[in-house]
Formats: structure tokens, C-alpha cells, sequence
């Protein structure tokens, strides 16, 4: 379906309550608007953290083998952090040396790689014409988005149409980081729609002192486009995220995000319309499923619409079969194949 088919004002007004539309967004959306950003199974740097652990067996070994399985020496990120974060009872043995703290120190190691391909991709092409376009669709439309993306170029995006902003925007009151060595007497608007980040994002950064999991008074927003003077001197050095693993028990256990994911369940459930752009949709994500299949269940399907790429009929045939085998019989004239970048250059301006 392309966008000129969806049922929105033709002015851009805002969308009555009754017909509201949400975004969700995956890897592919980010990957469409800013080509150097990573996806899933990807290269972390993964030739320097083969370096790094050269020295740890248990670690090195594991490393190697997830290596092995692609034929670029690629790491299925999902598939590695889930290995290095739900450790196994043989790894504790007497004869597996110390396994568990080398593969917790693997995976910070995996973690600080996987960030720097985001900060890095922000040195790269960006297609801003079409983010902002998006951004404004969502803005002049009310359209709340709800995304498994860690990076901020949409927050960004947003932040620009002077109509969401991230004190209000990321379904919490999330301050400033300048706010926790200033006082500042300026009022917060309101947003017209939510930023929901299922999670976490590379710039939620909790205030130093405070371990996970992380209270929720204690985040704040710390970000290059903020337009401060930004010290980062008081804030942890890691910022609230919840690596892309299989087992969601983290989700449960940060705070902030039984909030945020409360929040997108009321969202998806009144949705009028729900389209995502670039996910994958992951048939071993239990959590989300059960997310989408709950929040959704009396949608029609029809008003289902799913933008992914395909490259050929196999790879939308798998996509259609991921989606209807999570959320039932969406019709095929509801899938658009040609990309998140192509079908965002078709919204109305």
C-alpha cells in the first residue's frame, strides 16, 4: 500500500482521536535513512573484539564460532549477546576456568561496539529531506511511533518540527542532563505524540551513582543536538538500553521500561491504523509478539500496513509469512516492498 492510499487528511490536519495511526519502526527504517548504520548481523568491529579477547579462551572461542556462521566473519548480535548475557550451568564447571566473567566482559566489549556504530554512522550519509519529511507527517498528524531503535536521528527529526520534545515525548518526564547541575525555570511544552523506545536509547543517560536497574527519576536526555553545552562528568558512562537479546527479563526489570512498554500497549490497542516500516518482525521475540498480538487483536487487518525491502518474491514471501504467522491474515495489497526510504518520499507534504 502506498501512502497516498492511507486514510489521512489530505490538509494534514490532525487526526481525530478515533483514527489514531502508529508507526512502529525496526532496524530497516534507520538502516534506509542513514545507510551506515548497523543492522542485527552486521560487523561490530568484529576483527578488534578478536583482538581483545585473544587472551580469554572461553570468550575467544565463542567469538570465533558465531564468526564461523557467516561468510564475511559477520555476528548475529542477537544471537551472541543472548549467549554472553544468559549464561549457562556448564559455564560455572571447575574446568571452564572463568568463563562468566570473561563473556560479560566480551559482551561490554560487544555493547560498546555496537554504540559506536551508531555514533560513527552520524559521520556518515544521512537522508534528511526524508527523515524530516517523516518526522512532519507524524507531527502535522498526531502519530505516535514506537520503535526497537536505539539511535536518536528520529528524536532528532522531531525535536525540529517544534511539535514533540524529549522532556514529554518518550512517554515519561524525562530531564535535561544539563538539569542536574542547573536549575532552569523554562516551561516544557507538551508533545502532540509519543517517541516510544521499547529499549532504551543511546541518549538516556542515568545520573551518576545510579546502577542498574535504573530508577526512573534518574534518566535524563543527553544528546550533540540539544544545543547545550553538554558535560557528561555527572551522568554513567553507559546510557539505558536493553541489548537486542532473546530472554526480555531486563525488560521487567528497568523501570522505565514497564512504562514505556505499558504506553505502546495503549497505543497499539487504540490505534486506528498501524504501519510498520523496516522490522523484521522476529519470530523468536516472544515478548513483542505477545505485545502486538494483544494490543491489536480487534484491528482489522486491512488496516494493517507493513513497509519492508525486498529484493526478490522469496524474501516477500518470508516477510508475509512472518507477519501473518504473529498477527493473522493481512491482506497481500497491505505489504509494500520497495522500501521505508521510497514509500516515506510518497507521504503527503
Amino acid at each position: 500500500m502506498s501512502p497516498q492510499e492511507s486514510p489521512v487528511d489530505s490538509n494534514n490536519a490532525p487526526q481525530d482521536a478515533s483514527r489514531k495511526r502508529v508507526f512502529v519502526t525496526g532496524a530497516g527504517f534507520t538502516r534506509a535513512l542513514v545507510p551506515f548504520a548497523p543492522l542485527l548481523v552486521d560487523d561490530f568491529n568484529n576483527d578488534s573484539l578478536e583482538d581483545t579477547v585473544r587472551g580469554l579462551p572461553n570468550a575467544s572461542r565463542l567469538l570465533n564460532r558465531e564468526r564461523s556462521k557467516h561468510p564475511e566473519g559477520h555476528v548475529d548480535i542477537e544471537r551472541l549477546m543472548t549467549r554472553l548475557d544468559a549464561l549457562m550451568p556448564y559455564d560455572y564447571a571447575d574446568d571452564a576456568g572463568n568463563a562468566a566473567n570473561e563473556y560479560a566482559f566480551l559482551l561490554t566489549e560487544l555493547r560498546r561496539a555496537f554504540l559506536g556504530r551508531l555514533h560513527k554512522a552520524r559521520q556518515g550519509k544521512i537522508y534528511r529531506e526524508e527523515l524530516d519529511r517523516f518526522a512532519k507527517f507524524c507531527a502535522d498528524n498526531s502519530c505516535s511511533c514506537i520503535t526497537f531503535n536505539y539511535d536518536d536521528f528520529l528524536d532528532e527529526a522531531l525535536a525540529r518540527t517544534d511539535q514533540w520534545n524529549p522532556y514529554r515525548g518518550y512517554g515519561f518526564y524525562c530531564r535535561s542532563s544539563p538539569d542536574g547541575i542547573s536549575s532552569f525555570s523554562w516551561k516544557v511544552m507538551d508533545s502532540r505524540l509519543l517517541l516510544l523506545k521499547l529499549h532504551g536509547s543511546i541518549n538516556w543517560r542515568p545520573k551518576l551513582g545510579y546502577s542498574s536497574p535504573v530508577a526512573l527519576d534518574s534518566i535524563t536526555h543527553h544528546h550533540d543536538w540539544s544545543g547545550y553545552d553538554l558535560d557528561s562528568h555527572h551522568l554513567e558512562p553507559e546510557p539505558v538500553i536493553v541489548p537486542p537479546v532473546l530472554s526480555k527479563s531486563s525488560l521487567v526489570e528497568q523501570p522505565v521500561l514497564r512504562l514505556v512498554w505499558s504506553r505502546a500497549f495503549n497505543e497499539l490497542a487504540s490505534a486506528h491504523q498501524v504501519t510498520f516500516i523496516g522490522y523484521s518482525f522476529p519470530t523468536t521475540d516472544i515478548a513483542v509478539r505477545t505485545l502486538f498480538s494483544e494490543a491489536m487483536e480487534d484491528l482489522p487487518r486491512e488496516n494493517i500496513t507493513i513497509v519492508n525491502l525486498a529484493e526478490d518474491e522469496s524474501e516477500a514471501d518470508a516477510t508475509r509469512k512472518a507477519y501473518r504467522a504473529a498477527l493473522g491474515d493481512i491482506p497481500d495489497e497491505q505489504f509494500y516492498f520497495d522500501g521505508a526510504l521510497e514509500w516515506i518520499r510518497g507521504l503527503p507534504s
